[in-house]
């Protein structure tokens, strides 16, 4: 039994591949699932690759794609042309849309990278609008909290999800995230599972550098190899009735530097020793053997 089946593996964890580059490594590694980004799908129809092209190498492997990851432009922002995230935000709500009719996709990410220019009620309304357009595409619309953002922690994106209160809207949990805004296990545990969509997992350092920002997108660590012990993040998760897509999304620098399917069969061992962890966990505790999330269908 392929133990990873049920896992995927985010896009930016392999940001030196390219779209082919990214499912051969991916399935290689025993992975069942990708995110993709707007950067590398555009990228492949401008290398020459058709929709039908990429569509027939996920189906030739066996890969889904979970989320497409990140939508920033559904918001009115003062985007600087150095900002990190300014080539994402460069993409609109119908290249999304594009990529979901053309590949199919569980969830579309959207983030807000700074203060917006709209108060919080209309930005309410701007998410539950789009979660009704993205429903037509077969979309889930899930928010990703980020530390430095308006939208920082578990707990203010579950009032968004409260206030927008769309059935097709909910939270994406990545973990590196949730432990630097200060989110701890127990959070999690409290946290209603029917509102947690998608989860992207990792670990942390234990001392956050100074600069946040760069050590998200070169210094995560693989899941079980930091200081947010995966195995109780795992089985908070599990416990607590969470059921959403699990994937794997470490920014690091030493994995930039390996090959692609090199970096891929590093996260690949990782999580299955923290699965394995879980498993360990739960035996001994005389608990059903099932440590893989099997994800409900879309709302």
């Amino acid at each position: 039994m392929n133990e990873l089946k049920s896992i995927g593996i985010c896009c930016g964890s392999l940001v030196q591949a390219d779209f082919r580059s990214l499912v051969e490594a991916a399935s290689g590694a025993g992975f069942g699932s990708i995110s993709l980004w707007p950067t590398l799908f555009f990228g492949a129809l401008d290398a020459g690759l058709s929709a039908q092209d990429m569509r027939s190498m996920l189906n030739d492997t066996g890969l889904q794609v979970t989320e497409l990851d990140p939508f920033s432009s559904w918001l009115p922002v003062d985007m600087k042309s150095d900002d990190l995230g300014a080539v994402f935000h460069a993409f609109t709500e119908d290249d999304f849309f594009r990529m979901a009719d053309s590949l199919g996709a569980r969830s579309l990410n959207i983030i807000q990278q700074s203060p917006a220019i709209v108060s919080d009620a209309r930005r309410a309304e701007l998410i539950n609008a789009l979660s009704e357009r993205a429903a037509r595409h077969g979309l889930l619309v899930t928010i990703e909290f980020l530390p430095w953002s308006p939208i920082g922690s578990l707990g203010q994106a579950q009032a968004l999800v409260a206030a927008v209160d769309h059935p097709n809207f909910g939270i994406n949990i990545d973990t590196w995230h949730h432990f630097r805004s200060g989110g701890t296990l127990q959070d999690i545990a409290a946290a209603d599972p029917e509102t947690i969509c998608a989860v992207q997992f990792n670990d942390v350092l234990e001392q956050p550098w100074d600069n946040l920002l760069e050590e998200t997108a070169l210094a995560r660590l693989p899941p079980g190899e930091g200081h947010s012990d995966s195995i109780a993040v795992y089985r908070t998760l599990l416990e607590s009735g969470v059921d959403a897509p699990v994937s794997v999304e470490v920014f690091s620098a030493e994995l930039m530097a390996l090959p692609a399917q090199d970096a891929a069969a590093r996260l690949a061992e990782s999580m299955k020793r923290v699965l394995a962890g879980v498993n360990a966990c739960r035996t001994a505790t005389g608990q059903v053997e099932q440590p893989v999330i099997v994800h409900r269908a879309k709302i």
